[in-house]
C-alpha cells in the first residue's frame, strides 16, 4: 500500500481531520472529554504553526489517517491524534505518521517528543516501544484513568563541559572588557570547558538608529522593533558586534564561530506580540547543530537574530536566546556576566548560593532592590525554562569562578 503524508493546510483538510477523530471518538466513546471537544470546535487551535502541527495520510487521495503535535517547552513536544482507520491498521501507516512527527522535532531542535496513550492499546504500546519510546513520569496533569506516558529523547548526549555565557551589548563596547573577556574564554577552554557564548548589542543598536534618525521606544525592557529597527539590529548585533567578539577570541586562540540565530535556521521563534513588532521569542533550537561545532572545538558565538515560522527575521532579547540554548545542549551552567558580581547580603557580602524561593523573599523585603531585581528575575526565569543552574557574576568572576548561581530542587533537575 503506498500512502502520501500531507500537512493540513486548507478548511476541507480541517474538516477531513475532524471527521476522522470522529470516527476514534465512536471507536472509543470512553476517550471523548471536555479538552478533545475543545480540541474539535478549535482545530487547528493549539496545533496551528508555528507551535504545532496536523497531518492527513492519504490512501489513492482519501484521507485515512490523522496525527498531530504540539509544543510544551522549547525543548517538548507532544505527539497527538493518532489514529488510522480500522482497514488500514497494521500496514504501517500509524508509524509512518509517528516517524514525520519525530522527524519534523528532531529536525527543529527539540529534545523529547512524548505521548500519552491508553495502557490497554497495545499495538499502538508496542508501536511507540519499537520507535524507541520508554515510559515516563505524567508530563502534564490529568484526571483520565488507564493512560501511559511515553517519551523519545531526541538530544544528543550532553557535550561534556557545556556552558552557555551571555554578555550584554553594553560591555562589548569597552575593548579593555572584551579584551579580557575573550582572555577568560580562553582559560575555560584550556581548563577543558566548552562554552557557548550568546551576546547582545543594545547600546550599539541604539547609537546606530540614532545616527538614521530613528526613534527608539522600549516595552516592558523589550525594544519595540519595526522593519527599519529589525534591518538596524541586523547590522549591529549580527554584524559588528558579533565579529568584533569573534575577532577578539581568535586573537585568545579561542576558534571562534560568529553565527546568529538565523543561520541555519539554529533557533525558530515567534512574534512575541504585535504592540512589539518583529521582536521574537525562541521556540525551537537546532541543538545538535551546536552539540556538532563543539566536537570540531568550535565555540560558537550567538547573535540573538532569529528567524520566525513566517519567513520572517526577529529580534529577540539575547537572555531568552541564552536561556532556550542552554535547555537545549542541556548545559551544566548558564552565566549572565553583569557589572556586578553577584547578590549581595545587607552586609555587602556576596551570596554564593541562592534558591528561587529565598530570592523571591529577598525581593520582598527589600534586601534585592533597584537594579538587581530585573537581573535576578532574569535568572530565576531561565531555571523556570528548564535552566539546570544560572550564574550571575561580573567579568572578574567569570575568570574566577565566582558569583551567585541559582539551582532548582535536585528533586526537580531532569524532571519532565
Amino acid at each position: 500500500m503506498s500512502i502520501e503524508i500531507i500537512e493540513v493546510t486548507s478548511p476541507e483538510q480541517i474538516a477531513q481531520f475532524r471527521a476522522l477523530l470522529m470516527d476514534y471518538y465512536q471507536e472509543r466513546p470512553n476517550s471523548f472529554s471536555e479538552r478533545m471537544a475543545q480540541d474539535l470546535q478549535d482545530l487547528p487551535g493549539r496545533y496551528a504553526a508555528p507551535h504545532g502541527g496536523m497531518f492527513l495520510a492519504l490512501c489513492n487521495g482519501q484521507p485515512i489517517a490523522t496525527a498531530a503535535w504540539t509544543q510544551h517547552t522549547p525543548a517538548l513536544v507532544e505527539m497527538k491524534r493518532v489514529y488510522v482507520r480500522p482497514e488500514y491498521r497494521r500496514q504501517g501507516v500509524a508509524r509512518a505518521l509517528a516517524q514525520h512527527i519525530i522527524a519534523i522535532a528532531r529536525a527543529r531542535g527539540f529534545a523529547q517528543v512524548v505521548i500519552s496513550t491508553w495502557a490497554d492499546a497495545e499495538d499502538a504500546v508496542a508501536l511507540y516501544r519499537r520507535l524507541g519510546f520508554t515510559e515516563i513520569p505524567p508530563f502534564k496533569p490529568s484526571t483520565v484513568p488507564g493512560l501511559i506516558y511515553l517519551g523519545l529523547d531526541l538530544s544528543p548526549a550532553r557535550p561534556a563541559g557545556a556552558q552557555v555565557i551571555k554578555v550584554g551589548g553594553g560591555e562589548l563596547d569597552d575593548p579593555a572588557f572584551v579584551a579580557q573577556f575573550a582572555g577568560s574564554i580562553a582559560r575555560m577552554k584550556r581548563a577543558g570547558a566548552q562554552p557557548i557564548i550568546a551576546h547582545g548589542g543594545g547600546k550599539a543598536l541604539t547609537q546606530l538608529l540614532a545616527m538614521m534618525d530613528a526613534p527608539t521606544q522600549f516595552v516592558e525592557g523589550l525594544r519595540v522593533t519595526d522593519a527599519r529597527t529589525r534591518d538596524a539590529a541586523l547590522m549591529a548585533l549580527s554584524g559588528l558586534a558579533n565579529k568584533k567578539l569573534v575577532a577578539a577570541l581568535i586573537g585568545q586562540g579561542v576558534d571562534a564561530i560568529g553565527l546568529s540565530g538565523l543561520d541555519a535556521g539554529l533557533v525558530r521563534v515567534a512574534r512575541l506580540n504585535d504592540a512589539l513588532g518583529f521582536v521574537g521569542r525562541p521556540v525551537s533550537v537546532r541543538a545538535s547543530l551546536i552539540a556538532a561545532w563543539l566536537a570540531q572545538g568550535l565555540t560558537p558565538v550567538i547573535a540573538p537574530m532569529s528567524l520566525g515560522a513566517d519567513g520572517e527575521i526577529y529580534n529577540v532579547n539575547a537572555d531568552h536566546i541564552a536561556g532556550a540554548i542552554a535547555v537545549a545542549v542541556d548545559a551544566g551552567m548558564l552565566t549572565f556576566v553583569t557589572n556586578v558580581p553577584g547578590v549581595l547580603d545587607r552586609g555587602g557580602s556576596l551570596i554564593p548560593d541562592l534558591s528561587a524561593a529565598r530570592a523571591e523573599a529577598m525581593i520582598a523585603d527589600g534586601a534585592i532592590s533597584g537594579g538587581m531585581i530585573p537581573k535576578v528575575r532574569t535568572a530565576l526565569e531561565a531555571l523556570s525554562a528548564g535552566v539546570r543552574r544560572v550564574r550571575i557574576t561580573n567579568l572578574a568572576g567569570l575568570a574566577s569562578g565566582d558569583g551567585t548561581v541559582f539551582a532548582l530542587p535536585a528533586s526537580r533537575v531532569g524532571g519532565v
